[in-house]
């Protein structure tokens, strides 16, 4: 129904991963809504927590109904320990450092996905949730 109909849907978490081609957590291919990877966090000898829990902003970096009256620093909550590589950077929304900077929240037409949990991230949350219901 989202490909063909083009009903707007939105991948949370796990459900934005599964949009990318591929995933280094196994061998099986993603729906390749997406031309991107879902990539292991790896920090090398840095003392950087995975996985990556809790609060941090999100920085848009392309235009979208999804952040439509949306406080200029949106702060998400996060529980994630894999990534989502984006090869075309207009299907990043937005993005959050961690580490590395990745792609928090990616957009191609009707398809949505967020790494973030929208559903726990209180009054940002709300609201981009409120946008997603009003396309």
């Amino acid at each position: 129904m989202a490909l063909e109909e083009k009903i707007p849907i939105l991948g949370i978490c796990l459900g934005m991963q599964l949009m990318t081609g591929k995933s280094e957590e196994g061998s099986s291919r993603g729906l390749g809504w997406f031309d991107a990877e879902t990539i292991k966090f790896d920090f090398g000898r840095r003392r950087i927590k995975i996985p990556h829990m809790g609060w941090n902003n999100v920085s848009v970096r392309n235009s979208n109904p999804l952040f439509k009256n949306m406080s200029t620093e949106p702060r998400f909550y996060f529980v994630h320990s894999y990534y989502v590589k984006c090869n075309k950077s207009e299907n990043v929304i937005g993005e959050t450092e961690y580490g590395r900077k990745f792609a928090s929240i990616i957009c191609k037409k009707n398809i949505f996905g967020c790494q973030f949990h929208p559903e726990k991230s209180h009054k940002f949350g709300m609201h981009l949730l409120r946008n997603f219901a009003e396309l």
